[in-house]
């Protein structure tokens, strides 16, 4: 059970990163994707879809629409010993019509730190996500 909690957080923390403004609004929060096989870059989301929310290309009106994940993280109990948890992962169907656009693979990661949380107590969760995507810019 302790596991699934973690991973509802680490799905949660990916939502609200994502569940950002779209466009290059200097204001807005933002993070970085490091791709292959389609544009790396900085992007910005609504938060409308959950994990499935497409990010915003800031640099260009690129759109990467995500269709498959892999969710990895490692927790570090405050005064303990890491605890790697099993990948999870989530698929759907890759949008139709794709053609004429790129497919890549995508990768974010990032860190977060629970603090007296009654589900985790303290420590570290250190996590990376890799989306397959679809590229709709040019």
């Amino acid at each position: 059970m302790r596991r699934l909690s973690l991973v509802f957080a680490l799905v949660a923390v990916l939502v609200v990163a994502a569940a950002l403004p779209a466009g290059a609004d200097p204001k807005a929060e933002t993070f970085e994707l490091v791709c292959e096989g389609v544009p790396s870059g900085t992007i910005t989301a609504n938060s409308g879809n959950g994990i499935w929310t497409p990010g915003f290309a800031t640099a260009s009106t690129g759109v990467y629409i995500p269709y498959s994940f892999v969710f990895n993280a490692t927790f570090t109990p405050e005064g303990g010993e890491p605890v790697v948890l099993p990948p999870d992962e989530f698929t759907k169907k890759a949008p139709k019509n794709t053609d004429s656009h790129d497919h890549g693979v995508c990768t974010f990661e990032g860190e977060v730190q629970f603090v007296d949380d009654p589900d985790f107590g303290t420590g570290l969760l250190e996590f990376s996500a890799t989306a397959e995507v679809f590229w709709t810019g040019k």
